[in-house]
């Protein structure tokens, strides 16, 4: 697919990163975090949990200074408000709060006629919820939540909801997929209701501006929040980069704060990268970039390697068991998914498709099942989604902010597509793909066109391209650096039209060990006409 244009990579104007707006007394930081798999009545869920943990932990080594930490049942409405209420009165008025929910989100009828734009309340939906009788109290409806936040001020609070009410995917979702559920709960109607109605405060407090919270959501309304694995884990890709961000990988300039600028970058980023495009995390308000949001962070954890180990990825076969085994044998770096286990990637062997666990075709493998050639294509695919996780893991700690216009939908063959890379504080630049079945694309630095070696600090930067085949997934690597690389340069171009995305690792380790290196991925999906 990365036929580049005539345009190559032109400068689209300047980008300031947004430092902090100067250093400031450390405040103190609380927590109440929220995250709910085992429903009593209503449809489970796998990766809330591991959010809630994972956040947890990272609050902890923050130095938070009370975490109130809610699991499954113990996810009550009662002891959750008055778990709030204590932060608050314990709490100086200087302080930051934090409030993090992972679960299933469910919309209603507005309970007050005229009250909601769209005709509808939002809430986050509890352990014991059910839609008749008793459980319809376990619930927390948006205006009561805009009550709860009024209360908090003038402590500064960010609140991240990782769930969604309503939508569907960017992308259609192939069903072959180990699909593991989305966050968001269908309530058809909600009957003998036993939670009371809106009070006008909270009514009030819903219709005002609140600047001193800062809202994060895993969707916008028209779309779906996936569970995803990530380090082979059921996950929500929002409370993922939130717990990365907290862990000191937002912290852009080092400085030991994290502004919302920098917060919001990271996340947007890495949600991005985590489910391919399919999510857009939402930000409100809009401005006050340089806003401290979090002071101090932790400290940036420092990797043990470049790219890390490669895991063994998970392939599930789909082929008469007897058949499996067979297909499989002489394949490295996977392992075969058993029954209960989700897949990383999907081999269709009577299609030849392989499918990865976000839903998408990302290639299309031909001839027999069984021939050298067919698995040699399958070995290339598996490579490069090896490479690709590597990457990914990698970009969290100083990432390159990729995206694509028109749109993360997928493109057919002739179509236009623009990549835009932004966010670069090495200007010693290089950009590769990785094409579906992992054969490598030299983009640049090309000789024949006499690019330069460096760019200019920040972006944005856009690369306009043309689809062609083959068809399915292809990935965009950018590379920043302070420090040539011309000799990984030199390497990488003479790999430049072969499947050879496992020399691509060896080659980032061998080269840029060592420095600080900036990393931005980027997938782009294709499909026949």
């Amino acid at each position: 697919m990365a036929r580049i244009g005539k345009t190559g990579l032109a400068m689209a104007g300047a980008l300031a990163l947004l430092g902090a707006a100067g250093a400031s007394a450390r405040a103190e930081t609380a927590a109440l975090v929220i995250g709910i798999d085992e429903y009593q009545y209503v449809s489970s869920l796998k990766g809330a949990v591991n959010d809630a943990r994972d956040i947890a932990a990272a609050l902890k080594s923050l130095g938070a200074k009370d975490i109130r930490l809610f699991l499954d049942g113990d996810a009550q409405r009662g002891p959750i408000i008055q778990a709030w209420r204590e932060l608050i009165a314990t709490t100086s008025p200087d302080a930051t709060l934090i409030l993090t929910y992972a679960g299933h989100g469910a919309q209603q009828p507005e309970r007050v006629p005229g009250n909601e734009a769209d005709g509808k309340d939002e809430f986050l939906v509890l352990a014991g919820f059910a839609p008749r009788g008793p459980g319809t109290a376990q619930r927390l409806v948006d205006d009561e939540l805009a009550l709860l936040l009024k209360e908090a001020a003038p402590r500064r609070v960010i609140f991240v909801s990782d769930s969604c009410h309503s939508g569907t995917m960017t992308r259609g979702f192939d069903t072959r997929a180990d699909q593991l559920g989305t966050r968001a709960l269908a309530i058809d109607e909600i009957t003998e209701d036993e939670l009371p109605p809106p009070t006008r405060a909270a009514l009030a407090a819903e219709a005002e501006d609140q600047p001193h919270v800062t809202f994060f959501a895993a969707v916008a309304e028209h779309e779906l929040a996936p569970e995803v694995l990530i380090d082979r884990q059921p996950r929500g890709a929002l409370s993922w980069a939130f717990a990365n961000a907290l862990r000191g990988n937002a912290d852009r300039n080092g400085d030991g704060i994290i502004t919302k600028a920098e917060l919001e970058t990271h996340i947007r980023s890495g949600v991005r990268m985590a489910l391919e495009g399919r999510q857009h995390p939402q930000v409100l308000p809009s401005g006050r970039g340089e806003t401290t949001l979090i002071d101090p962070v932790a400290s940036r954890p420092k990797p043990p390697s470049l790219l890390g180990a490669a895991a063994p990825l998970t392939l599930r076969i789909l082929a008469e068991p007897a058949v499996t085994k067979s297909l499989a044998k002489g394949l490295t770096g996977v392992s075969l998914a058993g029954k209960s286990d989700s897949a990383a990637l999907v081999w269709d062997s009577a299609t030849g498709d392989v499918v990865t666990a976000t839903g998408d075709v990302v290639a299309r493998l031909t001839g027999d099942p069984r021939a050298p050639e067919t698995q040699r294509q399958l070995q290339g695919v598996i490579d490069k989604w090896s490479l690709v996780g590597r990457l990914k893991t990698a970009a969290e700690r100083r990432s390159l902010a990729l995206a694509v216009s028109p749109g993360d939908q997928s493109y057919r063959q002739g179509e236009a597509v623009s990549l835009d890379i932004r966010g670069n504080e090495g200007t010693y630049f290089t950009l590769i793909n990785l094409a579906a079945d992992g054969t490598v694309n030299m983009l640049y630095p090309l000789a024949d066109r006499k690019d330069p070696a460096q760019i200019a600090r920040g972006g944005p930067y856009r690369l306009a391209l043309t689809v062609e085949p083959p068809f399915g997934a292809d990935h965009f690597v950018a590379i920043a650096t302070p420090k040539p690389m011309a000799a990984l340069q030199k390497d990488l171009t003479a790999l430049d039209g072969r499947p050879a995305a496992a020399q691509v690792a060896a080659l980032l380790t061998k080269h840029l060990t060592g420095q600080t290196v900036e990393f931005g991925i980027h997938g782009v999906y294709s499909v026949a006409r």
